[in-house]
Parts: C-alpha cells; structure tokens; sequence
C-alpha cells in the first residue's frame, strides 16, 4: 500500500471524547509525517476550530491543507484558501423561511464567525461556538448584505427537534444542497458542490496524487462523501455509524482506544 494522504475527520475520528488527541493518536500521526505522508484535517469545523490541532501535530508550514466546513473550503496552514464552494444571500433567505416555518434555530457560518438573527442563543449553538473558537454576531434581517458569501448553513436542537426537522425538510432542499449531520445536534447545509469528498479528489490532484494514494478516516454521516471515491482506501472508526462502516475497506477501534494509530500500524507501518 503507498499510502501518501491520509486524512483524519475531526469529532470522533482524531479526537476523543474529552476532545483531544490521544498521545498514541498524536505520536502516529507524526511518524506517518516524517515519513513523508501528508496528514490533512478533515472536518465539518471552520477553520479557527482546527487550527490549534494542525499546530499540536506541527502541521504549520505552507505546504499543509485542511478541508473546512465540510468541503466549502479547502485551506493552506496559513489559512488561505485554495478551493471554494460557498453560498449566497439567495440561500441565506431560503433558509431563513424554512427555519421561520419549522420554528428552527439558524445560523450560518462565514469565516470567523457565526450569524444568527435569533435573538434566543441556544445551548448547541453556544456549545459549537466554544468548539470551533468562533464568536456568535446576533444580526437583523436588513444587515444582511445582500453580496454575503458563506460556507455553511446550520440548524441545531436537541436531537428530537433535530430529527424532526430533518424529516420536514422538503425534496427541493436535497436536491438543491449537500444536507447532512455531524452531531445529532446539528443539521449542516453546503453547495451542492462542497463536500468533503469533493475537496479531498480536488485537493489530490493539485497534490497530483492518485485516488489510491489517499487513505481517510471517518465516523459519521458527512463522511460519506469521502468514503463514496472509489478509489480512497477507506478506514471507519468502531464508533462509526453503519453507513461509515459498510463502506469502509478497513473498521479499526473507537476514537477512544486510539483507532487511528491501530490502523495505521496495521495498514502503513505494517507493525
């Protein structure tokens, strides 16, 4: 196997639950690095909540990538994007009657920060907020510029409200949008265009990397994407949802027994 990408989702994949980096997860990592292998951060997250863990696997230097939001936005170290799929004021005002209709809390997600014009922050939103190191602007309607670009569209609740949403949202929202879920707190709305997948085979070629050159890790829904290229070799974690599991060439341990360095020396250090 020559493996020269590997890419790590974030919640429940690199992390743990206590969100970190186990010490063997973070030793791994970094002699795949030595070794020459990119590691690239794969998440649903903006780009300030992945930040610190580039710098923890000293992952600094301009040659290193993350994918953001999902796939909107594919980013150097530096933070300077290289790949871009956002929204627009359009479907900022689409979903913001959706969420009017359901009774939903909205928000989006541009860069540096989230917008919302709820004026009651809920408990998921505040809890995302302090994950990703991103504060939260409560707008109105008319502030909106009607020349916004953003990555993502969010509603969060608690996991009935979440369920119940997303059962409610109409055929034209899927075919319109790539829908999916990170957290059973969080429903989260790109392009059509932007998934991680999608950033992972553009992120490859500019890496003038072959499909079977990539390996990924993930666990849940918004992995799909990534785990549907057929030629990525695809590891699921053993707290992954069955939709992971089901396409994934290789199951390793749970995100809190070390999974990520019990594949890799199973599958690249052939330990």
């Amino acid at each position: 196997m020559n493996i020269k990408l590997i890419v790590v989702d974030l919640d429940g994949t690199l992390l743990n639950d206590k969100q970190e980096i186990s010490v063997k997860t973070k030793q791994a990592l970094q002699k795949a690095s030595k070794m020459g292998i990119k590691i690239v951060p794969c998440s649903g997250r903006p780009f300030p909540g992945i930040k610190d863990y580039l710098n923890e696997l000293d992952l600094k230097d301009s040659t290193q990538y993350v994918v953001a939001f999902n796939g909107a936005l594919v980013l150097n170290s530096q933070g300077k994007a290289i790949v871009e799929e956002l929204l627009s004021y359009n479907d900022f005002i689409f979903f913001e009657k959706i969420a009017d209709k359901l009774q939903a809390n909205f928000h989006i997600e541009v860069r540096d920060k989230f917008i919302t014009l709820d004026h009651f922050i809920n408990y998921y939103l505040s809890r995302e907020s302090w994950l990703t190191r991103m504060p939260i602007e409560v707008s109105e309607l008319k502030d909106i510029s009607e020349d916004i670009k953003f990555t993502k569209a969010m509603f969060s609740g608690s996991p009935a409200e979440m369920k119940n949403i997303y059962g409610n949202l109409s055929e034209e929202v899927f075919e319109r949008y790539n829908v999916s879920t990170s957290d059973e707190t969080l429903i989260e709305i790109n392009s059509k265009h932007a998934s991680k997948g999608n950033a992972l085979k553009e992120l490859a070629k500019k890496l003038n990397l072959k499909e079977d050159e990539v390996m990924i890790f993930g666990d849940q829904t918004n992995d799909i994407s990534m785990f549907d290229v057929p030629g990525f070799y695809k590891v699921a974690m053993g707290n992954a949802v069955s939709e992971i599991k089901k396409r994934a060439n290789f199951i390793t341990k749970t995100n809190n027994e070390d999974g990520i360095a019990y594949a890799l020396r199973r599958l690249v250090f052939n330990e």
